[in-house]
């Protein structure tokens, strides 16, 4: 019995899904601006975000964004109402376009023209109601009440003599 029962196999539970895009000819600088934007949104919102943003490289985030979203439900089974960002970080590429720069007096110089590339992690998160029910209750328990004031008890630290 035990010889059968290793044979079957457990299936695996997934907890994330990273995935990226290719190498493209952006900055870095410009497409960490758009990752710092999606960076801990639900999915759903980060997509909503990137579709009317103005950024040129945003088209591609969102292609990014839907096929990450579709394979980790589909291929890892992940619940898609709790998908989240939880993390998106953006890498250079190999500098591979070099131009040469012409310069006066003969010189020149090298141009190059940076690529990189956004990757994210998509994790079960709580949704945008939990969220907010976890925000609300923790202020609610940080409500005090405004304390007892006893009059029979005398000054503790009075003023010398007269006070005007």
């Amino acid at each position: 019995m035990s010889g059968k029962e290793s044979l079957v196999k457990k299936k695996k539970k997934y907890t994330e899904h990273k995935y990226s895009t290719a190498t493209f000819k952006i900055s870095h600088r410009k497409l960490n601006m758009l990752g710092r934007q999606i960076s801990g949104k639900p999915i759903d919102y980060a997509i909503l975000q990137m579709q009317f943003s103005e950024k040129r490289a945003s088209k591609r985030i969102t292609s990014m964004l839907v096929l990450a979203k579709q394979h980790a439900i589909n291929y890892k089974g992940l619940d898609p109402s709790k998908l989240t960002v939880s993390e998106s970080w953006v890498t250079k590429g190999p500098n591979t376009h070099k131009r040469v720069e012409p310069r006066g007096r003969m010189h020149h110089g090298v141009r190059i023209h940076p690529d990189s590339r956004m990757t994210v992690i998509l994790r079960e998160g709580k949704t945008f109601v939990e969220k907010k029910n976890k925000v609300r209750e923790k202020k609610l328990r940080a409500v005090r009440s405004a304390g007892l004031v006893r009059e029979d008890v005398p000054l503790r630290n009075p003023a010398p003599m007269w006070s005007w």
